[in-house]
């Protein structure tokens, strides 16, 4: 029990002797699956110290049923806010498996308190913890690994070394594989030992077992593989429970093409349909395979590329980087530029092959008539703009792209962030760049569109609304430059047309305006990528190479906070 207490955050600095006297004031209870730990409403007059288990904190929702919000493992502690208030629990807690604790009521903890000024300290730090948990988006910062049911039939168990391989490939820290299929209750009974140890604990389970109700409340997440009419009819079974709509089970339709569309249907009248992978007769292919080893291990990567005009080229070079580097963008999201760029990774383009569709698409004619002010202050190479648009992406639908993508706009009428995720790709391209004062707002089912600049100019947030596990995002707007690029001079000669002294002023008030702002956006990736550019513009086109240098030097800096968190895949 001493044992235990030390690993808890609560006793955590305690000295061995310090510890048995807090085992002593404790109280053993031992709670059976579904047993009640807690009541909301009741008086907080103990607090209770999960020792091994599993416990279920359940919240009413708008309608007033249970809802689970979040699941206790061993060392975590109920009821303390409760002591701290002295309020009524403001949450129910039941057994979710056969749960063992320590109890210790109110006038004990504040004699232990005051013999252990320490513990008050690790209180704090709990407390703070929850706190930050409210705000924090899921998963950023996991103290202990993830448990993972992975759920398979007939047709599906087959797939499981080569997706073992596949997670093994992924995470830095290596999954544990558990078989729940023969004694369930085993494996459960040592999970939390294997979190202790292991990034991800997989534990594999039957369709159709029995047992799986249990297993699916005793994990954090589940995942579901489906290929045949029997495996869906067992899911089906399964999810007809209560608990059916539970968001934590997740189903990747693995099917041959000819029964994909219908098998996804009927999966997505049951449940949470996260992939949907069509292919010809025989297994899946590979690289199916390596995404689903990537979302079991949370380690899929979302790309963000943010505004910036000619300095898009810095993205190219980050992107480059990471391919070199043997990492698989899954996700991607663009602003203004970042947008167009985006799109065509979104495409199945990798770098070089949107290097030069850039520098075809963005010629000196092509970038003087979109810079080319009219009479009025507006661009007159909107129909330019268009083209390229239109052409580069071939009027292909969001629906045609190999990897999600999130445009971001923004929306006039609605004052707010409008990111564009269907459609014909090309009218959201066009209104991720209709930039205020040069192009006019883009209308579309009753929103005006405008370029996600002038409210999120870094899209992490989208990315990892996509699905992204890992964002990295390249911030193009940066507070830092050099007063000079370096080594040799590049040529500064102007782009065909000239130069509007009005443009350049207000592309400069712009990168002022939203300075902080992309750095704020790009912060909140786990990769943030801000290349330093020397003396340039948005339109400075001629700079390619420059700006292509900077994107790589600056990925290759950050590229090892990407390899803390993901494995690269090579091949």
């Amino acid at each position: 029990m001493t044992t235990a207490l030390g690993r808890t955050v609560l006793f955590e600095g305690l000295a061995p002797e310090e510890l048995d006297a807090v085992a002593s004031s404790m109280r053993e209870r031992t709670f059976g699956p579904g047993e009640v730990i807690c009541r909301a409403g009741d008086a907080g007059d103990s607090v209770l110290l999960i020792l091994d288990g599993l416990a279920r904190v359940l919240l009413e929702d708008e309608s007033g049923a249970l809802k689970a919000v979040a699941r206790l493992r061993r060392g975590d502690v109920v009821g303390e806010m409760s002591l701290v208030t002295n309020e009524p629990r403001t949450a129910t807690v039941i057994a979710g498996a056969r749960t063992n604790a320590l109890e210790l009521g109110r006038e004990g903890f504040a004699d232990l308190i005051a013999a252990h000024p320490r513990i008050l300290a690790n209180l704090n730090q709990i407390l703070s913890r929850k706190l930050a948990e409210t705000t924090a988006r899921v998963g950023e910062t996991a103290a202990r690994g993830e448990a993972v049911a992975l759920l398979v039939g007939n047709a599906t168990a087959p797939l499981l070394p080569t997706l073992r391989a596949a997670s093994e490939s992924a995470s830095v820290r290596a999954p544990a594989w558990l078989d729940a299929r023969d004694n369930p209750e085993s494996v459960l009974g040592g999970l939390d030992d294997v979190l202790d140890d292991h990034g991800t604990a997989l534990v594999v389970g039957e369709l159709g077992d029995e047992a799986l109700p249990g297993l699916i409340d005793a994990v954090d997440r589940a995942v579901v593989l489906l290929r045949t009419d029997e495996e869906l009819e067992l899911l089906s079974r399964l999810l007809g429970r209560d608990s059916g709509s539970d968001q934590r089970v997740e189903i990747v339709v693995l099917a041959d093409s000819p029964e994909t569309n219908r098998l996804a249907a009927g999966a997505g009248s049951l449940g949470n349909v996260v992939r949907v992978s069509p292919h010809d007769a025989g297994t899946p292919p590979p690289q199916e395979l390596a995404w689903l080893g990537r979302h079991l291990t949370r380690t899929k990567l979302g790309l963000a590329l943010g505004a910036g005009g000619a300095k898009g080229y810095a993205h190219i070079g980050a992107l480059r980087v990471l391919e070199e580097a043997g990492y698989t963008v899954d996700y991607v999201a663009g602003s203004s530029m970042g947008a167009i760029l985006g799109g065509w990774l979104a495409l199945g383009m990798n770098s070089s092959e949107i290097e030069e569709t850039f520098r075809e698409a963005f010629t000196p004619e092509a970038v003087s008539e979109i810079f080319k002010l009219s009479m009025t202050g507006v661009s007159a190479g909107l129909d330019t703009i268009t083209r390229i648009v239109r052409e580069t992406t071939q009027d292909l639908t969001f629906a045609d792209l190999a990897k999600p993508l999130a445009v971001m706009a923004v929306d006039l009428n609605g004052r707010c962030a409008a990111p564009v995720t269907e459609g014909p790709l090309w009218e959201a391209m066009l209104a991720a760049t209709a930039l205020a004062g040069i192009f006019p707002p883009y209308e579309r089912d009753g929103q005006r569109l405008v370029d996600g600049l002038a409210l999120v100019p870094v899209p992490t947030d989208a990315v990892l609304e996509l699905g992204a596990d890992i964002a990295v995002a390249v911030n193009i707007i940066s507070s830092q430059t050099l007063p000079a690029w370096p080594g040799e001079t590049p040529s500064q000669e102007e782009p065909t047309g000239g130069r509007s002294r009005l443009l350049d002023t207000l592309l400069e008030v712009m990168d002022l305006a939203q300075m902080r702002s992309s750095e704020r956006h790009a912060a909140r990736a786990d990769v943030p990528i801000t290349p330093v550019f020397g003396p340039s513009s948005w339109r400075d086109f001629h700079l390619a190479d420059l700006f292509l240098e900077a994107g790589e030097k600056a990925a290759q800096e950050q590229l090892h906070l990407l390899q803390s968190r993901a494995r690269p895949q090579l091949g």
